[in-house]
């Protein structure tokens, strides 16, 4: 009897379209610091 040769399952890749963690930490943290900046500055 012969198996067919063994292959790994391919992992499944992340979704392109999801938001990286460093992407979503800098989309709240930069408005957050150009308000205080702007708030300060008066």
């Amino acid at each position: 009897m012969h198996y067919p040769r063994y292959r790994a399952a391919p992992r499944p890749r992340p979704a392109s379209n999801s938001m990286s963690p460093l992407t979503f930490v800098l989309l709240v943290t930069v408005p957050a610091v150009v308000a205080v900046a702007a708030l300060r500055a008066r």
